[in-house]
């Protein structure tokens, strides 16, 4: 059959479009700008995250600066070498399907957003999808020496997010279920022995402070109050596969429909168990705890082969799945880019204010508490200490664009930035990267966004109070009914 793809192309460049212009344009969201920070503060790992994204923002900020587009540059080959393999592999269980692979991965909402935006879950969604490729290579073609490459890609996904360590047990699930015979062989271990090596630089961070990350990400998450969250994990397969994915994933799993699409069964059996062991272990933490939305989405790539191999047979029930795709597709991309304009232009208004107007201008507040500072430097003869009251949030984007400011020439100083912790509370990795003593005798200045931050017993005991707490009112071009307050006081830390 004779494909026209025109549609297809048309889609594909669109998607890279809007890529390009958020990636320029957009201000760093709170998240990327903190782990720009991890950059800036380079270590063994972290106490949320391994330390992949740090090296790959540094990277990106070697080669473009200090910008959105250097911090974000590595979304580009992550998102290239998650289509690569995922091609790879499709082709590998059915000749000619995997030319899909770049249009599905380029618009399917998990995979478009976090081909724009910069965490942990990029690099971790490059590793699970070759790790994917070699264990296939490995369980179902017995490819001895792929193993080696699994076990390297296995490693790097360790350091990119420890739920690749899913992976290594949907392939211990495999093995007892349709391959025992690995179990005598070395190679298995050897995967292992290489995952582990790769590994030794977070084991070490964690050795020298007290396990501090694998507390965090075990023992905190466990301890967290009762949450039933099943039904996020539906919603959320909803959005990331769309219910046409949701149709195409109901068709592997069930008896009736499967048989039709003739590809072996161990291949069937493959895309089955690395798919469904991950969602079900997110299942049953769904029932008591709360499921973080991005957990779920790099366990959907085990499923893509099997939506493209429905796209390439076109497989109908009363439809043409190729057809229902790209209708599909097309008016994801649509609603991709009314939001991307609604963000960037504030029209149509009451959409703008009722989904966007509480983004505060990040580059705005920026420049008023650098004025701020100055003033206070200018007056005192001394430069002020900003001290975010929030956990990681104002400090990061402060710190952020405070440097790219000073690189850009638009400033000419940059004020030191020190956690919330100095006052008791939680702010994650700024605990680590400031000291209490730096703070001695200095003046600072305290922000937040909610007002009731200040109402701290320990900024009450440990500082005079130089001012009371003042609002600050960031301007935002595109929201006329400004609403967003932001709060500061001066004091000095005794």
């Amino acid at each position: 059959m004779k494909i026209n793809f025109k549609i297809p192309i048309l889609l594909i460049t669109i998607s890279v479009l809007l890529r390009v212009f958020f990636i320029l344009n957009a201000n760093l969201l709170v998240q990327e700008a903190y782990y720009w920070n991890y950059a800036n503060h380079l270590d063994f790992s972290y106490l949320d995250h391994p330390p992949m994204v740090a090296l790959l923002i540094k990277w990106g900020t070697l080669i473009f600066g200090v910008n959105e587009l250097g911090v974000r540059f590595a979304t580009i080959p992550c998102w290239l070498l998650t289509v690569f393999f995922s091609y790879r592999l499709t082709e590998l269980i059915q000749k000619g399907a995997g030319k899909y692979a770049i249009l599905l991965l380029s618009i399917l909402p998990f995979f478009f957003v976090h081909s724009l935006i910069i965490t942990p879950d990029v690099p971790l969604i490059a590793c699970w999808s070759a790790t994917l490729y070699f264990l296939y290579q490995a369980l179902v073609l017995e490819k001895r020496s792929s193993w080696y490459w699994a076990g390297l890609w296995i490693g790097l996904g360790l350091l990119s997010k420890y739920t690749i360590a899913l992976l290594g047990f949907s392939t211990l699930i495999y093995m007892i279920l349709f391959s025992r015979k690995w179990f005598t062989r070395k190679e298995p271990y050897l995967c292992a022995l290489i995952a582990s090596l790769l590994f030794i630089p977070v084991i070490y961070w964690n050795w020298t402070h007290d396990w501090a990350s694998f507390l965090f990400q075990s023992k905190r998450r466990l301890e967290n109050h009762y949450v039933f969250s099943f039904h996020a994990l539906v919603g959320l397969l909803i959005v990331f596969l769309t219910p046409l994915g949701i149709w195409g994933g109901w068709q592997l799993i069930s008896n009736k429909f499967s048989p039709a699409i003739k590809i072996k069964d161990n291949n069937k059996q493959f895309l089955k168990l690395f798919s469904l062991v991950p969602l079900l272990v997110f299942s049953v933490f769904s029932l008591f705890r709360e499921l973080k939305l991005n957990w779920i989405g790099p366990s959907l790539l085990a499923l893509i082969p099997w939506l493209l191999i429905l796209m390439h047979e076109d497989y109908k029930t009363r439809f043409s799945m190729r057809k229902s795709w790209i209708l599909t597709l097309s008016g994801l991309l649509f609603f991709y880019a009314s939001i991307i304009f609604c963000v960037y232009s504030g029209k149509p208004q009451a959409i703008y204010q009722y989904a966007f107007a509480k983004q505060l201008p990040w580059e705005n507040l920026t420049s008023q508490i650098q004025a701020l500072a100055k003033n206070i430097e200018f007056n005192t003869k001394s430069s002020p200490i900003i001290v975010p009251l929030d956990t990681y949030n104002i400090g990061s984007e402060f710190a952020f664009y405070q440097e790219k400011f000073f690189k850009q020439g638009q400033s000419n100083s940059i004020y030191p930035i020190i956690g919330s912790h100095i006052f008791g509370t939680n702010s994650l990795m700024y605990k680590y990267w400031g000291n209490v003593k730096e703070t001695e005798g200095k003046i600072l200045i305290l922000v937040a966004k909610e007002r009731y931050r200040f109402n701290n017993l320990e900024i009450w005991q440990k500082t005079i109070f130089l001012t009371s707490v003042l609002e600050m009112n960031p301007y935002n071009e595109l929201n006329k009914i400004n609403q967003n307050k932001f709060y500061y006081q001066i004091v000095k830390k005794t």
